[in-house]
């Protein structure tokens, strides 16, 4: 039985590869919110050409609206077809930065409150 059509690789498209690198041994790395494995990594990862993220955290389900775009603890790489891209992951940094855009959503968290409390206060006077 002969097959007349059939997939020549694992991806349809030209891939690209990323060799990531971490300042420390056992990082969770992310890419595009979906766990490819722990730092120090042997092998390049093949991936399709084009955007990608890189974090060390994985994407989160309590604030489900931060993960629809780029944020200041990930990383934008593009990979270019047949092309290997070298990143290196300063955990601290990115931490850091991660903690650093929480504490400022809590912060707007609050000033909406606030400001919605004062709404309700002044209808709450007008109508009395």
């Amino acid at each position: 039985m002969k097959v007349i059509f059939s997939q020549s690789s694992i991806f349809d498209d030209d891939i690209g590869y990323i060799a990531i690198s971490a300042d420390s041994s056992y990082v969770p790395i992310y890419i595009d919110g979906t766990l490819i494995g722990h730092t120090p990594f042997d092998q390049p990862i093949p991936l399709i050409a084009g955007n990608h993220f890189i974090s060390i955290h994985p994407l989160s389900v309590s604030r489900p609206f931060r993960q629809y775009g780029p944020n200041d603890s990930m990383k934008n790489i593009y990979i270019i077809n047949r092309d290997t891209v070298k990143v290196h992951l300063n955990t601290y940094l990115l931490n850091q930065e991660s903690k650093k855009r929480t504490q400022e959503d809590k912060y707007t968290r609050y000033i909406s409150i606030g400001l919605s409390a004062l709404v309700v206060w002044q209808f709450w006077i007008l109508s009395g």
